[in-house]
């Protein structure tokens, strides 16, 4: 069994138990653990997804969430033709068909765009690679999703840093969003939209962040004040239930030291991404695992990537495949003798069944006369107890 070292193992250890820590000391212990132990699970996902590291079986995952999406960005196009047919501006809350908020759209479709520029690389399918980035490209401006644009050139200027085996691709990538603003323009232009992609304003996101850290004391240097509990009202708008920012959330809520280990975390893997892309500049499953991963991360300090179930559920599994790549030439056996795994699956049962009871005792608490707040919170609904 491949896995991590020593150091990586240590530091999940650390920043799990500070996460049950500052649960048991938040003002909502119940709901917060549970929160602490979703996230541990999406740590174990992590962990056991890193042992696929073969080229093939990564390909197929690339293919199966390529499919996927590109069914529902066809849907997106029906919807556009539709709108474009009876003359009325491009709304994105009519085009982004099923998602009551457009953004957990665009927080799947940034894992999705360098699995894309990976496939413009194969010539037999590349105009229809092509078209279906064009699509994509075209709804982060209908949604005017300025941090997936964002996100998109970073990882585009990254790529060309790197000097890799898809610079080419990449490029293409770019003449692709070029073509997707300008045709964005003539259809928004044609129905008098007036959409403004390039707005100035902050959506109260850099407010959002300033009352966050200006709340801050040094309890937080320390632990949070619970993983999941954030809450926040600016002026008369409805309550945020996550600041927008991975690393402004994790202070927050789980405190500095969790803070510092997830950081030494994702740097580690970075960094030996790095390394493996430059000595290996032909592994373009790598490659694009990697900037799947990054460009995700980025978005995170925008949107609500890290906790949303579907992109937070990505995030993970795109981190636990870098990892089985980079890691895929140190076997590492781990020896557990029986009482150990005896004594973790019984935890793990006892987890488990916890997490159900809870998200069970929620849900039957749930009063629909209150209405319902649609946030990461899937197990509520978003409803506080």
């Amino acid at each position: 069994m491949r896995s991590l070292d020593k150091k990586s193992y240590l530091l999940f250890i650390i920043f799990i138990s500070f996460g049950y820590l500052s649960s048991l000391m938040s003002h909502e212990p119940s709901f917060s653990l549970l929160y602490t132990f979703h996230i541990s699970l999406l740590i174990v996902c992590m962990y056991y997804v890193s042992t696929i590291s073969d080229k093939k079986s990564i390909l197929f995952i690339i293919y199966a969430l390529l499919i996927s999406h590109t069914s529902l960005v066809l849907i997106c196009l029906l919807n556009i033709i539709f709108t474009l047919s009876e003359q009325q501006p491009l709304n994105p809350y009519i085009i982004y068909s099923g998602f009551i908020n457009i953004r957990f759209f665009n927080q799947v479709q940034v894992f999705i765009l360098p699995l894309l520029i990976l496939l413009l690389k194969f010539r037999k399918i590349q105009r229809i690679v092509f078209m279906v980035l064009f699509l994509n490209l075209l709804l982060v401006f209908i949604g005017q999703a300025r941090g997936a644009l964002l996100s998109f050139l970073t990882f585009s200027v990254l790529a060309l840093i790197l000097k890799t085996s898809l610079k080419k691709q990449i490029l293409k990538g770019l003449v692709c969003l070029v073509v997707s603003y300008v045709s964005f323009y003539v259809l928004d232009s044609l129905n008098q939209g007036g959409a403004e992609i390039l707005r100035t304003s902050s959506s109260g996101r850099i407010d959002l962040w300033q009352n966050t850290l200006s709340n801050l004391t040094w309890k937080n240097l320390l632990i949070g004040n619970g993983p999941g509990v954030f809450e926040m009202s600016l002026g008369t708008s409805a309550p945020f239930s996550h600041p927008h920012n991975s690393l402004i959330e994790i202070f927050n809520e789980w405190g500095g030291i969790a803070l510092t280990c997830i950081i030494v975390l994702v740097f580690t893997t970075l960094k030996k991404a790095f390394r493996h892309l430059r000595k290996h500049k032909n592994d373009i499953a790598t490659e694009a695992i990697f900037y799947s991963f990054t460009i995700g991360l980025t978005y995170s300090l925008f949107s609500g990537v890290h906790v949303m179930p579907v992109s937070q559920t990505l995030l993970f599994i795109m981190w636990g495949l870098l990892i089985g790549r980079l890691y895929k030439n140190k076997n590492q056996p781990l020896s557990i003798n029986v009482y150990v795994k005896l004594f973790l699956g019984c935890v793990f049962i006892l987890g488990w069944a916890f997490y159900l009871q809870k998200a069970i005792e929620i849900y039957n608490n749930i009063d629909p006369d209150k209405g319902y707040i649609y946030g990461p919170r899937f197990w509520s609904v978003g409803q506080r107890f």
